[in-house]
């Protein structure tokens, strides 16, 4: 049974683990690829799962170990001996580098296929490397503003036309198109975008009754992967851990129902606990301004005294003055 205390990765990798133990699965990777890579990505309808070829980041270089985000899928295209390196960025911040980081990225993928090709094999003139294609998978709830192509990411671009290097990057942002009729069958990934999208965390209840049906088919493997995922990404911010790990136990024991009654019970009970710590917080900021409103007034009190006191202190001077001029 898996150990429900299991500690949580850093929060800056939260994210990042939960979405990877998912696009890792060759199945679950082809169907973000046909189903939510669309434009201008007719290449991705001839993939077939046999097709993907999972490669180990870290064997390319040192730099790819430090990163727990990043997947690399090998494609044949067509049955024909072209291979494409796809690159999954997973972003829930916007991050304005990406387009540099993508650069090196693929320059490092690139550099490891070269460098492994027999000598005599890329010095001839036909040797290709293959295509790189990256995408970015962002669940912010703000717009994306990054630069989309490699060229808006330099000084002075639009001068030198083509001859600079210039890359554009595949975009999936889970909050900004149009959402889904729920209709139809639903996998794990469209499950998860679902209730990962901004509108379904803003109505968890309705959410998780849409989601209910589909979460009760998933299959021993899946519910693992969920599993994973509403621990490190759905429920990271969820306060109190005890109940968190109860209810994470009965999903893996494949009691979906309690498990989404208890969300739903625990997540009321999350809003209403804010709620009460924002009436106390607001209460406590009420009394601080009306100590400090008290002390200013004092304050003014004692300045008003004093002013008076030195008016007072002017108009004998002025009358001193007066005396002194009549002797004159």
């Amino acid at each position: 049974m898996r150990n429900p205390k299991l500690a949580a990765p850093p929060a800056h990798q939260k994210h990042d683990k939960g979405y990877k133990r998912i696009l890792s699965r060759k199945r679950n990777f082809l169907h973000f690829l046909k189903k939510y890579i669309k434009s201008g990505a007719d290449w991705v309808a001839g993939i077939d799962e046999d097709d993907l070829v999972s490669i180990n980041t870290e064997l390319i270089d040192n730099e790819f170990k430090q990163r727990e985000s990043d997947i690399i899928y090998r494609l044949k295209f067509k049955g024909r001996e072209i291979i494409f390196y796809v690159l999954l960025e997973l972003q829930s911040t916007v991050d304005f580098t990406i387009p540099f980081r993508l650069l090196k990225y693929i320059t490092l993928a690139l550099n490891y296929v070269f460098a492994n090709t027999p000598k005599s094999e890329r010095e001839a003139k036909g040797y290709r490397l293959p295509a790189v294609v990256p995408i970015v998978l962002y669940n912010g709830e703000g717009k994306w503003t990054a630069a989309r192509s490699f060229k808006e990411y330099q000084r002075e671009s639009k001068q030198f036309g083509e001859y600079i290097v210039d890359f554009k990057y595949h975009l999936y942002d889970i909050n900004g198109g149009a959402e889904e009729q729920e209709t139809g069958e639903r996998g794990l990934l469209d499950i998860v975008f679902m209730l990962d999208r901004k509108s379904g965390r803003a109505n968890v209840e309705r959410t998780l009754k849409a989601a209910v049906k589909y979460l009760e088919r998933l299959s021993a493997e899946d519910r693992a992967d969920m599993h994973d995922w509403l621990e490190y990404v759905w429920l990271s911010g969820m306060r109190d851990e005890q109940k968190k790990a109860e209810l994470l136990e009965k999903f893996e024991r494949g009691e979906v129902e309690p498990m989404v009654s208890g969300l739903t019970l625990m997540f009321r009970e999350e809003r209403a606990k804010g709620r009460k710590e924002a009436r106390k917080e607001f209460r406590e900021e009420q009394k601080e301004f009306r100590a400090k409103e008290k002390e200013f007034g004092a304050k003014e009190k004692e300045f008003g005294a004093k002013e008076k006191e030195l008016t007072d202190e002017i108009k004998k001077l002025q009358a001193k003055i007066k005396e002194l001029e009549t002797l004159k």
